[in-house]
């Protein structure tokens, strides 16, 4: 009598364990298309906090008036165009093929004083007074590392300017 009671609970154990499998088997993708979304997500953000951040950090290092740390060349910072490129570029380390743009004007709705090529080796070409406006643009493309769940790729842009800040004259 008692070797049936433990054979019959063996029996139902064993229809326990097969249930549990086949109900994990059937959660299971759900389980992984919510972690894998949360994946996702949380690396689109990461990639759009990156961008903005990139561009306020490269337009900072545009608008000082004071000199570079290249030698032999100290080029001026705010026309230094390889120098923007590279904060940009550091600041925004996992962005890959960043699009930055830098760009001069006189102010909101101000004329335009011309950009600052990416290419320019040393200062570029153009003439800003203490007053005028930079502007760094940076953009880059986002697409899914998996391409299970319906998020389609998007293209990040972040601008953001601020006044180039000079040596101002105090009255005596």
């Amino acid at each position: 009598m008692f070797g049936k009671s433990i054979l019959r609970n063996r029996k139902t154990l064993g229809g326990r364990r097969a249930q549990a499998i086949v109900e994990f088997a059937i959660a299971l993708p759900v389980l992984l298309m919510l972690l894998i979304g949360i994946m996702e997500v949380s690396r689109m953000l990461f990639m759009y906090a990156s961008v903005v951040n990139s561009s306020r950090d490269a337009v900072r290092y545009a608008s000082a008036y004071g000199k570079s740390d290249t030698s032999p060349n100290y080029y001026l910072k705010y026309k230094y165009c390889k120098g923007i490129e590279a904060v940009a570029k550091q600041s925004g380390f996992f962005l890959q093929n960043p699009v930055i743009t830098i760009t001069y004007d006189t102010g909101p709705g101000g004329t335009s004083l011309g950009s600052c090529p990416v290419s320019t080796t040393g200062e570029a070409n153009v003439t800003v007074d203490t007053g005028d406006r930079v502007t760094v643009t940076v953009s880059t493309t986002y697409s899914p590392m998996v391409s299970l769940l319906p998020i389609p790729a998007r293209t990040f842009t972040a601008t953001s300017s601020r006044t180039i800040l000079g040596i101002m004259e105090l009255d005596n």
